[in-house]
């Protein structure tokens, strides 16, 4: 068990029982894992419920109770909201340079990430600034996802006595090529990743990686039944209908407009999630915002498909909670990790041309869904949020 019974503080950029976003999800679940296992286990995050303007508006401490111990999640004050127009300009100089002029970028680096950081948010010094100061009260800092300053921090400020897991999280995407995450990787003693495309990526952009030793911790599921609780009218209209649905996050960063500039003009699509962009006015699409865990899971067992685009994932929680539903998976091809929950599991990873006949033959019921076997009984034994806890506590065996 956890050495001498001290405690376990897991990292992530923001955390409530009611952000149902990928990382910020993954880092309560697992923490409730590890505390069913009782473990003492803090989350350690912002007080914003926002990503992008990062507010204050969570309150410092939230107690959540589990089966084992009871979990403490620990919020810390923004300083300031993203400041838009410097991050842009940071943002954009950064990679260029990274690029193109690598050099000159090596040489200021340090100065550029610290202002991209500071700049994109969230920016709460006094989190790891408290890490920092009462370390010998923790064995394990977990830190989940390589993008924000407390993450960061979190690593860097903290001393080598503590060991640190640092879920990467690692996207195909500019950030992850700058070298704050090349230092968090450094000071990292176990790196931990969702899904073998993950660790690849890892490995290739940032050699020095494959050193560490890592374990695979891909996002489990509830094994208890969600909470029947009443459909709001607006779903229940919904699935009289045939209809695909689209979970998740509807901005520009998940190619959304993928979906909208292919979809069939015979078709009908549902998307349900946080709204990022302006949607657009058309019969086939239709909004119903933010979900509950049980009108997720009604939804996806109703649903013709899910339909997926995005190409910046270390893991599709979605993808893997629509296999485990049963539910047939539309996805863009080219998506390494949920292509690979594809081959492993079941669906269909396409291009963009079969994307588009792909959905008409469904809606026309010309496909026989029959022809994909979904292995939902697979992924059920396989990705499990206490073989991930338990994986964890071992790090402390035989110490």
């Amino acid at each position: 068990m956890v050495e001498h019974n001290k405690k376990i503080a897991i990292v992530v950029q923001r955390c409530g029982l009611n952000i149902l976003a990928g990382a910020e999800l993954y880092a309560l679940k697992l923490a409730i894992a590890l505390a069913e296992k009782n473990a003492n286990v803090e989350i350690h995050t912002s007080m914003s419920d926002d990503y992008i303007n990062w507010n204050n508006h969570l309150n410092q401490e939230e107690w959540i109770s589990t089966s084992g111990k009871p979990l403490l999640i620990k919020r810390y004050p923004v300083e300031h909201t993203r400041k838009r127009i410097l991050f842009g300009i940071v943002r954009r100089v950064n990679f260029k340079l990274n690029k193109y002029l690598n050099k000159f970028y090596q040489l200021f680096s340090s100065l550029l990430d610290f202002i991209f950081l500071k700049s994109q948010g969230p920016w709460c010094p006094s989190l790891w600034k408290y890490l920092k100061e009462n370390e010998n009260e923790y064995s394990l800092i977990i830190v989940k996802s390589y993008l924000y300053s407390p993450n960061h921090y979190s690593l860097l400020k903290t001393s080598s006595s503590i060991k640190k897991l640092f879920i990467v999280t690692a996207h195909e995407e500019p950030e992850f090529k700058l070298n704050f995450v090349n230092k968090s990787l450094n000071k990292s003693d176990i790196l931990g990743f969702v899904s073998q495309a993950e660790k690849k990526l890892c490995h290739k952009i940032w050699p020095n990686s494959n050193t560490k030793p890592s374990l695979q911790l891909p996002p489990g599921f509830d094994t208890n039944e969600a909470f029947e609780i009443p459909i709001r009218h607006e779903i229940k209209k919904v699935i009289d209908k045939k209809f695909f649905i689209y979970i998740g996050r509807i901005d520009k960063n998940k190619n959304i407009e993928f979906i909208f500039n292919h979809a069939p003009k015979n078709c009908f699509i549902v998307f349900a999630g946080d709204l990022k962009i302006e949607f657009p006015k058309d019969p086939r699409f239709k909004y119903i915002g933010r979900i509950t865990e049980f009108e997720k899971k009604f939804l996806l067992q109703k649903a013709l498909a899910l339909v997926i685009a995005s190409r910046l994932e270390a893991y599709s929680i979605i993808t893997a909670e629509s296999i485990y539903n049963n539910c047939l998976v539309l996805a863009l091809k080219g998506c390494e990790p949920i292509d690979e929950l594809i081959e492993n599991y079941g669906g269909l990873s396409l291009s963009a041309l079969e994307f588009t006949q792909k959905l008409t033959e469904i809606w026309e019921n010309k496909f026989d869904k029959n022809s994909i076997q979904i292995k939902c009984n697979k992924i059920k034994e396989e990705k499990t949020w206490e073989s991930n806890a338990i994986k964890i506590l071992n790090i402390f065996k035989d110490k």
